[in-house]
C-alpha cells in the first residue's frame, strides 16, 4: 500500500514540476515576444514597406564617391543620401532584434543574403567618415554587428 501512494505522490509531484517548468518557459517566450513587437513598435523603419526597402537599395547600391567630401558634394540633401540613412537604420533595427536574440542570424541570412553585407561592405568607409564627423563612434553599430554575425555564420557553414 505505501509503494502505490508514494509512487502516486512521485508522480504528482512531477506532473506539478512538469507544470511548473512549462508555465516558467511560456512567460520567458511571452516576454520576448513583447520585446520583439515593442522593438517593431518604437522603430518607424519597419514601417517600410517592400517597394521603399527595394528602392532605398537601388540608390544606395548606385553612390559612387571617392572620398567623404565628394560624396557630401554629390549626395548631401538629395534622395541617395536619405536611402542610405533609412536602410542604415532599417538594418540597424534588424541587428537590434539579432543582437537581443529575438531574431536568429540564420533567417536574416536565408531571408537577405548577401545583400545587408555587400551593403555595409561598399558603405563601411563612407559610414566610419560620417561617424567622425558626429562624433557618434555607434552610429549603425548594430548594423554592423548583424555583418559580423552573418560572415560568422558564413564561415560555419562553409568552412
Amino acid at each position: 500500500m505505501v509503494d502505490i501512494q508514494t509512487a502516486s505522490i512521485a508522480i504528482a509531484s512531477a506532473g506539478v514540476l512538469a507544470g511548473v517548468i512549462y508555465y516558467i518557459l511560456e512567460i520567458r517566450h511571452q516576454g520576448r515576444i513583447r520585446q520583439t513587437e515593442s522593438l517593431i513598435r518604437l522603430s518607424p523603419w519597419f514601417n517600410l514597406n517592400a517597394r521603399e526597402v527595394q528602392e532605398a537599395i537601388t540608390q544606395v547600391c548606385s553612390i559612387e564617391y571617392s572620398s567623404y567630401s565628394d560624396y557630401l558634394e554629390r549626395y548631401s540633401g538629395k534622395p541617395e543620401n536619405t536611402s542610405l540613412k533609412m536602410l542604415g537604420n532599417y538594418f540597424e533595427g534588424i541587428g537590434i532584434l539579432v543582437y537581443r536574440k529575438l531574431v536568429e542570424p540564420d533567417i536574416v541570412q536565408d531571408f537577405w543574403g548577401g545583400i545587408i553585407p555587400s551593403t555595409w561592405n561598399d558603405l563601411k568607409p563612407l559610414i566610419s567618415e560620417m561617424r567622425k564627423e558626429s562624433g557618434d563612434a555607434e552610429m549603425f553599430k548594430f548594423w554592423e554587428y548583424l555583418v559580423d554575425r552573418m560572415n560568422e555564420r558564413k564561415r560555419e557553414v562553409h568552412g
